[in-house]
């Protein structure tokens, strides 16, 4: 089904619920303040759902009628160029490589576990958000794909405003969150606060493995039943300081906790090359991650009165403190001893961040924009592995499984831009320079291994920009990407996930550098607007998740710089708002990615594709119904083949109650169905083919409540650095 015909699907299936809806609320819209404001307001928000400049994407969340009572995932799938595979991990293009921004910087709660968070975080506390597919020089060249920026509400008044909002689902989903902003003279301040206890459906699955270098254990098949639960809070809190216009101070801070507590039933089994069973044995496994971030940033904004010059000065300090406890059991039940290992990592990460930048636009025609930055980011980790010993009935601690890492990464930046803007045209370029130097040291029982690596990059900018006329635009962009491997990509720790399965870093990857090119079209009409967008990008040496399997059956996967990877894709977004009672929104995309290792002599190729939809009708006072939908296939790596199609629907009702302060939200997600099963992967190397699969039930009702109280009036300002616009 191509995109044409979803929308014309769609739209009759919801002009009979537009055309028999009362007329629109005009006394009080969704959100407080004065009535002839608010109306102009919610009527502009509904037309600018989706905008796009040369060198973004912005979906205005405030806008979409659906924030109140949902989950920032929920918003995330209606994002043109964003999609959710089957394992609910954002993709960018249909890829996991790029940079997560909160506010225009890698500080923040949402920037750590992005794919986690979203599930908890509502969404009514982001304000917009933005998909970079090629970011201007100011911008870290880290992320290959680009950069998905997360851009916090700023609803900061005169006065006083908060909100209350409690959430529950029938999957035992409990949540609640609050949100508190003042002003008081010069004095600004916001506090936020939430709560959640996850427990996600059990998933069901089937991994079948033919081991092509053993005739003893030639095939595998492990059937396991997996369960989580997270447990979740975050609290925020952001003040400034205005003592006149041309100087503001700012402060702000976040933390969050998380802790995921995971069992794994787990039937392993080996057959011969003539099938008879060789091997078999139960793993029950239990795991319990902590992942928790702290962040803080001040920053000091002037303003300067002869030519509007904004200069800013900034320092922020981000850290992790996270672990991971494995503990595996394994109960034989043919030709397997008894095992019970037990692993502790424990892995402290602190990021220091010192910035200033400056940016002026001289005579409405040039802009300059300048600025440097040093990144200091310190890593340790300390493991423990343990055997359990059971003619002795203790344990006894097994050196050759453990790994202790000290590494540092020092990255120096400095980037400098110029834009100069003809009556219709505007032109931008910029460079940025990038030197990283990494060291490190590995400590283990065979060893210490030392890496010692440095990387200097120039990461060149390219823009231009065409107003054809008020409703038609055309823009072209170049820029240079960096893919810096994580700490948990280069620490060598052996991590163990079954008896059968291992997997350990590699300290000796190098940077990732990849070319983007992008070509964006955008036009409108008085009650439509449509987005299209060709993107293309060439990487030489992209980082790929490989695995090798050996004669005794085990599975060892790591990272290595083996890949020429290139993308290509066609993104095509368009909004239809015939009235105030109806919208449309739809986008689709579709791309092909090649994938080419010579080392290894292999190679893989495929389309992906996705198409997202969704509808909002308003039926009575202070009522919206809704309905989405979201469907994609064809990823693929180097070794691994997506086969099917993923997919989710939902359905939803909200209603408003007292001048629409209270606002109670139901959905559904996939409500006739109880078993989904997600696409199928294959993997083909030289030494075993794999075959996944998996099922759980999606089924699920959600219930919402919001209290809005307070009275606002004006904006709350924030340093310069934090804003995201980029046009002249």
């Amino acid at each position: 089904m191509n995109a044409k015909t979803v929308i014309l699907t769609a739209a009759a299936l919801f002009a009979g619920l537009a055309a028999r809806a009362q007329d629109p609320v005009t006394e009080q819209p969704d959100t407080l303040g004065k009535v002839e404001q608010l109306k102009e307001a919610a009527v502009i928000a509904r037309r600018e759902l989706v905008t796009a400049d040369a060198d973004k994407l912005t979906y205005n969340v405030e806008a979409d009628p659906l924030s109140a009572g949902s989950n920032l995932i929920d918003i995330l799938r209606n994002v043109p160029m964003l999609s959710i595979n089957g394992d609910e991990e954002v993709l960018l293009n249909g890829s996991k490589d790029y940079k997560v921004l909160v506010n225009g910087r890698s500080t923040g709660m949402l920037a750590r576990n992005f794919n986690q968070l979203i599930k908890t975080i509502p969404a009514s506390s982001i304000k917009e958000i933005q998909v970079i597919t090629n970011p201007p020089v100011k911008y870290d060249a880290e992320g290959i794909g680009g950069i998905i920026n997360i851009v916090m509400a700023r609803r900061l008044k005169s006065g006083y405003s908060g909100s209350l909002g409690a959430n529950a689902s029938t999957l035992g989903t409990v949540s609640g969150n609050g949100y508190l902003n003042a002003q008081l003279g010069k004095f600004t301040f916001s506090a936020n606060a939430s709560g959640t206890y996850y427990p996600s459906p059990t998933v069901h699955g089937v991994t079948d493995i033919e081991n092509y270098t053993s005739e003893t254990n030639h095939y595998q098949k492990l059937k396991f039943d997996s369960d989580n639960t997270y447990r979740i809070g975050a609290f925020s809190l952001e003040a400034s300081y205005e003592p006149d216009s041309l100087n503001l101070i700012t402060l702000s801070g976040w933390t969050n906790f998380q802790k995921i507590l995971s069992t794994y039933d787990i039937t392993e089994t080996f057959w011969n090359t003539d099938h008879v069973k060789t091997v078999e044995m139960l793993e029950p496994t239990v795991r319990t991650n902590r992942y928790n971030t702290f962040s803080g940033e001040l920053a000091y904004q002037k303003t300067f009165r002869n030519d509007g010059g904004i200069l800013t000065f900034s320092y922020s300090i981000d850290g992790n403190p996270n672990s991971t406890d494995n503990n595996i059991i394994v109960t034989p039940v043919l030709n397997y001893p008894d095992y019970h290992r037990h692993s502790f990592n424990t892995e402290h990460t602190i990021q220091q961040i010192g910035q200033i930048d400056y940016f002026a636009t001289l005579r409405k025609k040039h802009q300059i924009e300048a600025g440097g930055k040093y990144t200091l980011r310190s890593h340790v980790a300390d493991s423990k592995d343990e055997l359990w010993d059971y003619a002795k009935n203790e344990w006894y601690v097994d050196n050759s499984n453990v790994n202790d890492l000290d590494y540092k990464q020092h990255i120096f930046a400095a980037y400098a831009s110029y834009g100069y803007k003809f009556s219709k045209l505007t032109l931008k370029a910029g460079t940025r320079l990038e030197y990283t130097l990494n060291r490190g040291l590995s400590k283990s029982a065979s060893g210490d291994i030392t890496f010692d690596n440095s990387n200097f990059n120039i990461v060149p900018y390219l823009n231009a920009a065409w107003q054809i006329d008020p409703k038609n635009s055309l823009a072209l962009s170049y820029t240079r990407r960096l893919g810096r491997p994580s700490v948990s990509y280069l620490n060598p720790y052996i991590f163990e996930e079954s008896p059968y399965s291992r997997a350990h870093g590699n300290p000796d990857l190098r940077t990732v550098v990849s070319d983007a090119l992008t070509l964006t079209y955008r036009t409108s009409g008085d009650k439509w607007d449509l987005t299209t967008r060709t993107y293309g990008s060439l990487t030489g040496n992209k980082i790929e998740y490989l695995s090798v399997v050996g004669s005794d059956g085990v599975k060892v996967s790591t990272y290595e710089n083996a890949v020429k990877y290139n993308h290509i894709d066609q993104m095509l977004s368009f909004n239809w708002n015939p009235s105030d009672k109806f919208s449309l929104q739809t986008s689709a995309q579709v791309g092909y990615d090649y994938y080419y290792a010579p080392t290894l002599d292999q190679k893989n190729d495929g389309i992906n594709w996705n198409v997202s939809l969704s509808a909002n009708v308003f039926l009575w006072k202070g009522a919206m119904a809704y309905a989405s939908a979201d469907a994609g296939g064809g990823e693929i790596t180097l070794q691994r083949t997506y086969h099917g199609v993923d997919y989710e629907y939902s359905l939803g009702l909200r209603q408003g109650f007292l001048q629409n302060r209270l606002v109670l939200s139901v959905s559904a997600i996939m409500p006739f169905q109880n078993r989904y099963a997600g696409p199928v992967r294959d993997t083909y190397t030289d030494t075993y083919y794999q075959h996944n699969e998996g099922w759980y039930n999606p089924r699920q009702f959600r219930l919402g409540l919001t209290w809005r109280f307070g009275k606002t009036s004006i904006n709350f300002k924030h340093a310069r650095k934090t804003e995201v616009s980029d046009k002249l």
